[in-house]
Protein backbone atom coordinates (compact mmCIF):
# COMPACT_ATOMS: atom_id res chain seq x y z
CA UNK A 1 0.00 0.00 0.00
CA UNK A 2 1.20 3.52 -0.58
CA UNK A 3 4.37 3.37 -2.66
CA UNK A 4 3.07 0.36 -4.61
CA UNK A 5 -0.50 1.74 -4.71
CA UNK A 6 -2.01 -1.57 -3.61
CA UNK A 7 -5.77 -1.58 -3.03
CA UNK A 8 -6.69 -2.78 0.45
CA UNK A 9 -10.27 -3.15 -0.75
CA UNK A 10 -9.29 -5.75 -3.35
CA UNK A 11 -10.53 -9.37 -2.99
CA UNK A 12 -7.02 -10.42 -1.95
CA UNK A 13 -7.51 -8.58 1.33
CA UNK A 14 -11.11 -9.64 2.04
CA UNK A 15 -10.20 -12.03 4.85
CA UNK A 16 -8.12 -9.40 6.63
CA UNK A 17 -10.84 -6.81 6.10
CA UNK A 18 -13.43 -9.13 7.65
CA UNK A 19 -11.12 -9.64 10.62
CA UNK A 20 -10.83 -5.88 11.14
CA UNK A 21 -14.61 -5.51 10.97
CA UNK A 22 -15.02 -8.23 13.61
CA UNK A 23 -12.64 -6.31 15.90
CA UNK A 24 -14.67 -3.12 15.51
CA UNK A 25 -18.08 -4.71 16.02
CA UNK A 26 -17.69 -4.73 19.79
CA UNK A 27 -18.65 -1.06 19.66
CA UNK A 28 -19.84 -0.44 16.09
CA UNK A 29 -22.05 -2.06 13.51
CA UNK A 30 -20.27 -4.00 10.72
CA UNK A 31 -21.63 -1.48 8.21
CA UNK A 32 -20.11 1.45 10.13
CA UNK A 33 -16.76 -0.32 10.35
CA UNK A 34 -16.71 -1.20 6.64
CA UNK A 35 -17.60 2.35 5.63
CA UNK A 36 -14.75 3.77 7.70
CA UNK A 37 -12.29 1.23 6.36
CA UNK A 38 -13.43 2.06 2.84
CA UNK A 39 -12.80 5.75 3.59
CA UNK A 40 -9.29 4.80 4.71
CA UNK A 41 -8.81 2.87 1.45
CA UNK A 42 -9.70 5.93 -0.59
CA UNK A 43 -7.47 8.22 1.47
CA UNK A 44 -4.54 5.84 1.11
CA UNK A 45 -5.00 5.49 -2.65
CA UNK A 46 -5.21 9.26 -2.99
CA UNK A 47 -2.02 9.64 -0.93
CA UNK A 48 -0.30 7.02 -3.07
CA UNK A 49 -1.11 8.94 -6.24
CA UNK A 50 0.27 12.15 -4.74
CA UNK A 51 3.48 10.44 -3.71
CA UNK A 52 3.89 8.75 -7.08
CA UNK A 53 3.67 12.14 -8.78
CA UNK A 54 6.15 13.69 -6.32
CA UNK A 55 8.54 10.77 -6.85
CA UNK A 56 8.32 10.98 -10.65
CA UNK A 57 9.26 14.67 -10.64
CA UNK A 58 12.38 13.94 -8.58
CA UNK A 59 13.16 10.81 -10.59
CA UNK A 60 13.05 12.68 -13.90
CA UNK A 61 15.51 15.27 -12.56
CA UNK A 62 17.85 12.46 -11.54
CA UNK A 63 17.63 10.71 -14.93
CA UNK A 64 18.24 14.00 -16.74
CA UNK A 65 21.38 14.57 -14.65
CA UNK A 66 19.93 17.68 -13.01
CA UNK A 67 19.86 16.63 -9.37
CA UNK A 68 21.43 19.23 -7.10
CA UNK A 69 23.63 17.45 -6.20
CA UNK A 70 23.76 14.09 -8.00
CA UNK A 71 24.53 10.87 -6.02
CA UNK A 72 28.09 10.76 -7.39
CA UNK A 73 28.74 14.15 -5.79
CA UNK A 74 27.68 13.02 -2.31
CA UNK A 75 29.37 11.29 0.58
CA UNK A 76 28.81 7.54 0.04
CA UNK A 77 25.66 5.97 1.48
CA UNK A 78 25.71 3.52 4.40
CA UNK A 79 26.93 0.73 2.08
CA UNK A 80 29.78 2.86 0.74
CA UNK A 81 28.11 3.44 -2.62
CA UNK A 82 26.70 6.28 -4.68
CA UNK A 83 23.27 4.93 -5.58
CA UNK A 84 20.29 7.23 -6.13
CA UNK A 85 18.35 7.31 -2.87
CA UNK A 86 15.07 7.00 -4.81
CA UNK A 87 16.09 3.79 -6.60
CA UNK A 88 13.73 0.97 -5.65
CA UNK A 89 15.26 -2.34 -6.69
CA UNK A 90 14.23 -3.83 -10.01
CA UNK A 91 11.60 -1.13 -10.54
CA UNK A 92 14.27 1.46 -11.29
CA UNK A 93 17.21 -0.15 -13.06
CA UNK A 94 19.64 1.51 -15.41
CA UNK A 95 22.86 3.50 -15.38
CA UNK A 96 21.03 6.71 -14.49
CA UNK A 97 20.37 5.39 -10.98
CA UNK A 98 23.78 3.89 -10.23
CA UNK A 99 24.24 0.62 -8.42
CA UNK A 100 23.83 -2.97 -9.58
CA UNK A 101 20.75 -4.45 -11.21
CA UNK A 102 18.01 -4.99 -8.66
CA UNK A 103 19.83 -2.96 -6.02
CA UNK A 104 17.89 -0.42 -3.99
CA UNK A 105 19.14 2.96 -2.87
CA UNK A 106 18.86 4.14 0.71
CA UNK A 107 16.66 7.06 1.72
CA UNK A 108 18.93 9.86 2.87
CA UNK A 109 17.62 12.15 5.57
CA UNK A 110 20.40 14.73 5.62
CA UNK A 111 23.10 14.72 2.94
CA UNK A 112 20.89 14.76 -0.15
CA UNK A 113 19.23 17.10 -2.61
CA UNK A 114 16.27 19.10 -1.36
CA UNK A 115 13.86 17.32 -3.69
CA UNK A 116 15.02 13.91 -2.43
CA UNK A 117 14.35 15.07 1.13
CA UNK A 118 10.91 16.27 0.04
CA UNK A 119 10.20 12.77 -1.31
CA UNK A 120 11.36 11.18 1.94
CA UNK A 121 9.17 13.45 4.07
CA UNK A 122 6.19 13.02 1.77
CA UNK A 123 6.12 9.24 2.08
CA UNK A 124 7.80 8.86 5.47
CA UNK A 125 5.87 11.52 7.38
CA UNK A 126 2.82 12.91 5.57
CA UNK A 127 1.66 9.61 4.10
CA UNK A 128 2.16 7.88 7.43
CA UNK A 129 0.04 10.55 9.14
CA UNK A 130 -2.72 9.86 6.62
CA UNK A 131 -2.63 6.11 7.19
CA UNK A 132 -2.52 6.38 10.99
CA UNK A 133 -4.98 9.26 11.14
CA UNK A 134 -7.59 7.41 9.09
CA UNK A 135 -7.02 4.17 11.00
CA UNK A 136 -7.50 5.89 14.37
CA UNK A 137 -10.29 8.27 13.41
CA UNK A 138 -8.06 11.33 13.72
CA UNK A 139 -9.32 13.31 10.74
CA UNK A 140 -7.22 16.34 11.62
CA UNK A 141 -4.00 14.30 11.41
CA UNK A 142 -5.12 12.79 8.12
CA UNK A 143 -6.00 16.13 6.51
CA UNK A 144 -5.38 19.65 7.82
CA UNK A 145 -2.69 19.12 10.44
CA UNK A 146 -0.14 16.68 9.06
CA UNK A 147 -1.46 14.46 6.31
CA UNK A 148 -3.11 15.18 2.99
CA UNK A 149 -2.52 18.92 3.08
CA UNK A 150 1.14 18.30 3.89
CA UNK A 151 1.45 16.05 0.85
CA UNK A 152 -0.15 18.81 -1.23
CA UNK A 153 2.44 21.32 -0.04
CA UNK A 154 5.35 18.95 -0.67
CA UNK A 155 4.08 18.12 -4.16
CA UNK A 156 4.10 21.85 -4.92
CA UNK A 157 7.63 22.09 -3.44
CA UNK A 158 8.82 19.26 -5.70
CA UNK A 159 7.35 20.93 -8.78
CA UNK A 160 8.91 24.27 -7.87
CA UNK A 161 12.31 22.66 -7.20
CA UNK A 162 12.18 20.89 -10.56
CA UNK A 163 11.29 24.07 -12.43
CA UNK A 164 14.08 25.99 -10.71
CA UNK A 165 16.70 23.31 -11.38
CA UNK A 166 15.78 23.11 -15.06
CA UNK A 167 15.70 26.88 -15.41
CA UNK A 168 19.10 27.30 -13.75
CA UNK A 169 20.56 24.51 -15.86
CA UNK A 170 19.41 26.21 -19.06
CA UNK A 171 20.89 29.54 -17.94
CA UNK A 172 24.19 27.94 -16.89
CA UNK A 173 24.45 26.14 -20.20
CA UNK A 174 23.80 29.37 -22.10
CA UNK A 175 26.37 31.26 -20.02
CA UNK A 176 28.95 28.48 -20.20
CA UNK A 177 28.95 27.87 -16.45
CA UNK A 178 30.07 24.43 -15.27
CA UNK A 179 28.64 24.06 -11.77
CA UNK A 180 30.75 21.95 -9.41
CA UNK A 181 29.07 20.83 -6.16
CA UNK A 182 30.66 22.13 -2.95
CA UNK A 183 32.90 20.00 -0.76
CA UNK A 184 30.38 20.03 2.09
CA UNK A 185 28.38 17.40 0.20
CA UNK A 186 31.31 14.99 0.44
CA UNK A 187 33.12 15.88 3.65
CA UNK A 188 32.21 16.90 7.17
CA UNK A 189 32.46 15.88 10.82
CA UNK A 190 28.93 14.47 10.81
CA UNK A 191 29.47 12.46 7.64
CA UNK A 192 32.70 11.03 9.01
CA UNK A 193 30.59 9.33 11.67
CA UNK A 194 28.48 7.51 9.07
CA UNK A 195 29.21 3.98 7.93
CA UNK A 196 29.83 4.98 4.29
CA UNK A 197 33.29 6.39 4.95
CA UNK A 198 34.22 3.37 7.08
CA UNK A 199 33.12 0.93 4.36
CA UNK A 200 35.10 2.76 1.67
CA UNK A 201 38.20 2.90 3.88
CA UNK A 202 38.13 -0.75 4.94
CA UNK A 203 36.85 -2.24 1.68
CA UNK A 204 38.19 -0.05 -1.15
CA UNK A 205 36.80 -0.81 -4.60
Amino acid sequence: MGMSNADRGAPLWKEKRDTWVSVCDDCHSPRFARENLQAMDEACKDAGLKYTETFKIAENLQLDGLGEPMPKDLHPDWAGEHVCSLKIGAYHDGPGYGGAQGQSGEFRMSNCSDIERVCFESVGYWQTYIFKGMAHGSWNDATYCDGSFGMDRWLVKAKAASEQARRFSALEKKAGINWVPSEFWRKGDWMNELSGAKIVKEFPG
